[in-house]
């Protein structure tokens, strides 16, 4: 008896050395001030599957929510504007603090081991801050250019070693995303040096393509990855070469987006060739000239049956766009002068519609040449119609540019900004967007060339204007 005695306390002893059975949940509380939105989300990024937790705000900016069960691992938290990068562990408690619309500057995060999230919380604007200029970062020669991508890259693994608590798992993914974007940086480098510079015959050397040949740019459970740089990375390897292609072709005078449905087409993992292929086709097919040709060669190279449907949707969309078709219309939109205005009202003359908004750098370079046009073709059979696609907000200082610029022509502003029945109808994603109608109402170009472009002048001069 007194051995069973003696057998049950060290039994009870033993079990209450036990470490404590870890939590498989994470707590998080916070609040955030100055918020437009009450519904946030905490999205896992380091992970091919969709895992999201909803959060809500209380009227004070306040949350709490104890049902994350997503894991380690990295999140980003988001209204869908405003971001910050966050790194959560399976039974940590932390507590977010920050601005809404400077979440990504102002949020600070505490609680369990929260050195990964700070360190990811300013990683960005350290990176910014060491790189004073981006255009004349690559501008640089290509001597100059390496030197100083290595000098950048050794200071952002400095930082990254100056917190010293990080998680072993963490250092390591996080040096490999460095890799990543080092490799992301120099890839991009032999497309935007030529841009920036105009020299259009610039090619790297030999030496430089020797850094990029090893690299395995198929990874697909990499490239699956949210907010991964070697997706990015990916990206810019085969951007480059897209590029190169589309230079070639220009200079034979030939259909500069046709290049890249091939280079795009040659990759053989198949999961990452249908991605880029439909982020390129999506884009290009609105503003390429030979909309069937480009139609039957992106069919041709791509597998993806969900993907085809999307494009096939949206070039059928297109075909209503051709020349010659009646032009998508616009009614009752507001102007400077105080009225309204419709596409109706402008039948019997030309109508060159410009696609523009106050905070868009270069719709107001092209602001000179427009100016410029219109003078020259004053009193001829043409209406110059500018729409803005500010939002509702920036109404005022809409105005207050046309009037301080002293933009001419016909003045409007759209009824829904992006989201106005026109912008949808000629799927414009981006601006500046220029659009020529005839006098009976139908469409010469979806996609007119700019006033800085001298090739307009002769389509006027075609036209008789």
């Amino acid at each position: 008896m007194k051995n069973t005695v003696i057998i049950l306390l060290l039994m009870l002893f033993l079990a209450s050395c036990e470490s404590p059975p870890s939590k498989d949940y994470i707590l998080l509380t916070g609040t955030i001030s100055k918020a437009l939105k009450k519904e946030y989300e905490l999205i896992k990024i380091d992970s091919e599957t969709d895992l999201r937790t909803i959060i809500t705000l209380a009227e004070d900016g306040s949350f709490s929510s104890d049902t994350i069960t997503t894991g380690t691992g990295r999140y980003v938290f988001t209204n869908g504007e405003h971001k910050a990068y966050l790194y959560l562990t399976n039974g940590g408690k932390y507590n977010l603090t920050g601005v809404s619309r400077k979440i990504d500057r102002s949020a600070k995060l505490t609680g369990t081991d929260p050195d990964a999230s700070n360190y990811l919380l300013s990683k960005t604007h350290h990176i910014y801050s060491l790189l004073d200029n981006h255009y004349e970062f690559y501008e640089l020669n290509e001597s100059d250019f390496v030197a100083e991508q290595k000098r950048l890259n050794e200071l952002y693994v400095i930082y990254l070693d100056s917190f010293p608590n990080l998680p072993k798992e963490f250092v390591e993914k996080e040096r490999k995303e460095l890799y990543y974007h080092n490799l992301d940086v120099l890839n991009k480098y032999m497309q935007l040096h030529p841009e920036y510079t105009g020299k259009s015959d610039f090619k790297v050397s030999s030496d430089f393509l020797k850094k990029l040949e090893d690299v395995d740019y198929t990874n697909e459970e990499l490239y699956k990855l949210r907010g991964s740089y070697y997706k990015e990375m990916v990206s810019s390897h085969f951007g480059a070469k897209a590029f190169l292609a589309e230079q070639e072709a220009e200079k034979a005078g030939n259909e500069s987006y046709l290049p890249t449905l091939k280079v795009y087409g040659a990759i053989p993992n198949e999961y990452i060739k249908n991605d880029l292929l439909m982020i390129t086709g999506n884009r290009h097919i609105s503003y390429t000239d030979h909309l069937d040709e480009y139609y039957n060669a992106y069919m041709a190279v791509s597998t993806s049956e969900e993907n085809n449907e999307i494009i096939t949707k949206k070039y059928e969309a297109l075909k209503r766009l051709s020349k010659g078709q009646p032009s998508p219309t616009f009614e009752n939109y507001v102007n400077h002068a105080d009225g309204t205005s419709s596409l109706s009202d402008f039948k019997g003359k030309y109508v060159y519609i410009d696609v523009w908004a106050t905070w868009c750098g270069p719709c107001l370079r092209e602001v000179p040449f427009l100016q410029k046009v219109e003078k020259q073709y004053h009193r001829k059979n043409i209406e110059f119609v500018s729409i803005s696609i500010d939002k509702e907000k920036k109404r005022d200082a809409w105005r207050k540019m046309v009037t301080d610029k002293e933009l001419g022509g016909i003045q409007l502003i759209a009824d829904k900004d992006f989201n106005s029945d026109f912008m949808l109808a000629y799927d414009i994603t981006r601006i500046p967007r220029f659009i020529l109608i005839d006098p009976d109402g139908n469409i010469i170009s979806k996609d007119a060339p700019r006033p800085s472009d001298p090739d307009l002048i002769v389509l006027f001069k075609e036209l008789n204007i």
